[in-house]
């Protein structure tokens, strides 16, 4: 595949209060993240990464909770995300592909596959750096009938994981069982071996330029 062509992604006492467990490095093996080799992750001088979300329904608080979800993966901040107002000044675009789902409580029971993501980025001419924002796009299925809850609970297990695309996390994870990055997820957060990925990710030198800022 020419690496100037589109990178598709079909590509979580009162100082005791103030204070959250300390998380544990994981050292479970990390899955394959790059692209025919060609690596990707947001530099720190283009940090906090902007994420624009259609402010039609939920899809501001999905967005928020999957970039925090994100950050929380990281001991030492290699990530950062901020959404903002306006998607001209955005590094990641995040939209409904058709529908907007209604806004209800996430469904607590089995994960079914009640919609789906895509996410895709585009290389300018060198073929080296990419030359605009990030894409990710949220359908619903309608094959099957879903309860709104069960819409809602896809909705932010796919957000997770079309955001970690945009990561860089270009690959899916063979672990369908555990993993946030395997396709379609089933689990509501990364797990030790997403968090390792990302952290791998994250040291590996990039061969891919970012966006103009």
């Amino acid at each position: 595949m020419n690496r100037a062509h589109a990178l598709v992604a079909a590509f979580g006492a009162a100082l005791a209060a103030a204070c959250t467990d300390p998380m544990v490095p994981s050292h479970d093996p990390a899955y394959p993240f790059d692209t025919f080799g060609d690596v990707f992750h947001w530099p720190a001088d283009r940090l906090p990464v902007r994420f624009y979300a259609d402010p039609r329904g939920t899809l501001r608080t999905l967005v928020a909770h999957a970039v925090d979800t994100w950050e929380r993966q990281f001991l030492y901040g290699e990530f950062r995300g901020v959404l903002v107002n306006d998607s001209n000044t955005a590094d990641v675009i995040v939209t409904w592909a058709d529908s907007v789902p209604p806004d209800a409580t996430a469904d607590t029971g089995p994960a079914v596959t009640a919609c789906g993501g895509l996410t895709q980025g585009f290389l300018d001419s060198t073929g080296t750096a990419f030359d605009g924002p990030f894409h990710s796009q949220l359908s619903v299925l309608t094959g099957t009938v879903f309860t709104p809850g069960q819409v809602q609970a896809c909705m932010r297990r796919t957000t997770i994981h079309e955001l970690g695309h945009a990561l860089g996390l270009f690959q899916h994870s063979p672990d369908a069982l555990r993993d946030i990055m395997a396709v379609p997820p089933r689990v509501n957060l990364p797990s030790a071996g997403d968090r390792r990925t990302v952290e791998t990710l994250y040291h590996t030198t990039p061969t891919f330029g970012p966006p103009p800022p």
